[in-house]
């Protein structure tokens, strides 16, 4: 019978069912696979399953009498005289598919009893016939070296898991032999029928087997394995020595059964779902806690505190914090956290020996309920494939993804209730201003002022909308005035309704000093030339207070300089200035006949006049007027750059330092 080639058959057509299939099985997974080189060594029992054997794997065996009777004999030990070692080396490429290559040793040994179907006349090679009552072969050795394809079934039909504790994995394969054949004897007679080889034969092999494997570490397997290797020929017994009547098989067999290790040298795996499991060691606390609302909108700050020799170097980290509240959620901002060797850019980089503290700033407008929600946050980790995948829904789309427990980070929003009131409403007088303050926190405020009436519930504002809690009346004439103010507060969900009229205490308006006129100069002028047009109107001006009779007993003339000269240079200017203006007025009194040692004269220069220069760019037309105030305010030598820009903008030396250059002539 030729069940090699039978058999042979057989485990190629095993072999393309399974090939497919394990293609598949590795599309269909979608986890990372993780690919290494292994070292392996293994040995055990060797199993004769040659024509001089009556017995497979088993240390008995059942015996045919020749009365018909069956008695069950121990096989004399050849079970566990049968030994074999291999040593092999072998990659894993797939989550279903590997390659190996094994080298071993082997030997083997015997028997055939007669009164069973092998009790017939044995012809000889020289064509004499003899009756042999049971046949012994001695030990034959061998040296075999084979290739494999592996297969793990375990991952093929339960799902990829590099963790799994056992696999079922088989194999077949394609290899050779070498071996010596032991003598054939006749135990009956004790005489050499056969004698052994002194010369090796070759021939091919193809061994199919399946080990059970044993994870024992993450860089260590144990494993059982059963081997039964088809020889391409019949040498291994010396059978092909006798021309047998019937029932001789054509090719030799032989098995192990053996126990091994696997060294496995490969990197340490991105191992995402340690990640997941140990996610709680995550630090996440918020920032004001509890949160609060303001303004409409709910602000906070996250600190992620990742602990040391945590943060795998190719893992990705995507953590959505979540608002929910009764009625709906809100999903913030996504944050994505990568290792050291990411070889993208997240929104933070993490170390693994150190980990790190970050923080991310949140607002999310406030909705009614949020006082009563909660903040979530779910880590999910995937491993860097090429990709970041900024959503938690196009990681779960894209790649395979681990994901640790919901934590809640925060609960409830404090919506604060502001009080539509005005608080210690008080009021000021400087010159003929008046000033009104008050504290509070409505959304703006109405200012009623008059002389003596008292304000009704329907009574229109003098000043409507204010958004500050200060409000100044300038230019106010002499007089006593009563001042209310009342909070305009919207009928919202923490405001309280529109308040009513506060009372300020009365404030009085008395005669102050009362600016009559403003003399010009030319640059780095103090000459008072009073046929220019400004200066006739001063002159008239002044001219006119005088004719009017108007009492008062004090000249007040402040002299003041552009601001682009020397500081020195600009406080001569402003003195002279000052002095010349009094120069003018005492002559103007000479000319009405009015006697000028009738009033206190007070003369001052002030020097450069930075606040005026200010006041008449912001009220220009000057295209950038809004960058020339911050340069003068932010710069540390305002007086280079006023003269950097007079060249840019010459509309200063035109139409705003003339103005600066002036006496200003105020009585009282």
């Amino acid at each position: 019978m030729k069940k090699n080639l039978t058999l042979t058959k057989l485990m190629l057509v095993a072999l393309m069912a399974i090939l497919p299939l394990s293609f598949y099985a590795q599309k269909k997974q979608s986890k990372p696979v993780e690919r290494y080189f292994y070292l392996m060594a293994e040995g055990g029992l060797a199993f004769n399953h040659t024509d001089i054997a009556n017995y497979g794997f088993v240390p008995f065996y059942q015996d045919l009498n020749h009365d018909g009777t069956k008695t069950f004999v121990f096989n004399d030990g050849y079970v566990f005289k049968n030994l074999n070692g291999k040593l092999g080396l072998g990659y894993q490429f797939g989550k279903v598919m590997g390659v190996n290559a094994k080298f071993g040793t082997a030997r083997l040994s015997g028997e055939k009893l007669s009164g069973g179907w092998f009790d017939r006349m044995v012809v000889r090679d020289d064509a004499t016939a003899t009756p042999y009552n049971y046949l012994q072969m001695n030990e034959s050795t061998f040296m075999e070296a084979n290739l494999n394809l592996t297969f793990n079934f375990s991952n093929l039909f339960f799902g990829y898991n590099p963790r799994r504790v056992f696999n079922f994995i088989p194999h077949v394969g394609i290899g050779g032999i070498r071996y010596h054949a032991g003598a054939v004897n006749d135990l009956n007679t004790n005489t050499e029928i056969a004698a052994a080889k002194t010369d090796a034969e070759m021939t091919y092999t193809v061994p199919v087997g399946a080990e059970l494997n044993f994870n024992v570490a993450r860089m260590l397997d144990i494993y059982l394995d059963y081997t039964y290797t088809f020889m391409g020929n019949d040498g291994l017994d010396q059978v092909n020595k006798f021309k047998e009547l019937s029932n001789q098989i054509n090719s030799d067999m032989y098995s192990s059964l053996n126990l091994g290790l696997r060294l496995k040298f490969n990197k340490k795996p991105c191992d995402i779902d340690r990640m997941a499991r140990e996610s709680k060691s995550i630090g996440m606390t918020v920032n004001p806690q509890p949160l609060e609302e303001k303004d409409g909108k709910v602000c906070f700050t996250v600190t992620y505190e990742v602990p040391a020799e945590y943060f795998e170097k190719e893992a990705v980290m995507n953590i959505t914090p979540t608002m929910s509240y009764k009625g709906g959620q809100v999903a913030l901002d996504p944050v994505t956290f990568v290792g050291e060797k990411v070889k993208a850019e997240g929104d933070f980089r993490v170390p693994y020996k150190t980990g790190g503290t970050f923080t991310k700033d949140y607002c999310v407008d406030y909705v009614p309920g949020m006082e009563d929600g909660v903040l979530t946050a779910t880590p999910m980790f995937y491993v860097y494939d090429g990709k970041i995948y900024p959503t938690q829904d196009e990681i779960v789309k894209n790649t395979f993804f681990t994901q640790g427990g919901d934590r809640v980070i925060a609960k409830g929003v404090n919506v604060p209730v502001v009080a539509c009131e005005v608080n210690n409403l008080k009021t000021s007088i400087e010159e003929n201003n008046l000033i009104v303050t008050w504290d509070g926190d409505a959304e703006s405020y109405d200012i009623f002022i008059s002389k003596d009436e008292m304000p009704k519930e329907n009574t229109a504002a003098t000043v409507a909308g204010v958004k500050k809690t200060t409000y100044t009346f300038t230019d106010l004439e002499p007089g006593n005035y009563n001042v209310f103010v009342k909070a305009s507060c919207s009928n919202d969900y923490h405001k309280v309704p529109v308040g009513d009229w506060q009372t300020a205490p009365a404030a009085e308006i008395v005669p102050t000093r009362t600016l009559i006129c403003t003399f010009f100069f030319d640059y780095n002028s103090s000459d008072l030339k009073t046929n220019t047009k400004l200066n006739k109107q001063a002159a008239k001006a002044l001219a006119a207070r005088l004719a009017s009779g108007e009492l008062f007993n004090e000249v007040i003339i402040e002299g003041w300089a552009s601001p682009e000269g020397e500081l020195e240079l600009n406080n001569n200017l402003a003195d002279d200035r000052a002095k010349a203006a009094e120069t003018a007025i005492k002559n103007q009194m000479k000319k009405v006949k009015v006697d000028a040692k009738k009033f206190n004269f007070n003369v001052k220069g002030f020097g450069p006049d930075w606040n005026k220069f200010i006041e008449l760019v912001k009220n220009s037309n000057i295209k950038d007027k809004d960058q020339i105030v911050n340069v003068i305010q932010s710069s540390k030598n305002r007086e280079k750059e006023i003269k950097n820009m007079i060249n840019v903008y010459p509309e200063l030396e035109k139409d705003i330092l003339p103005l600066i250059r002036r006496a200003e002539v105020y009585v009282k």
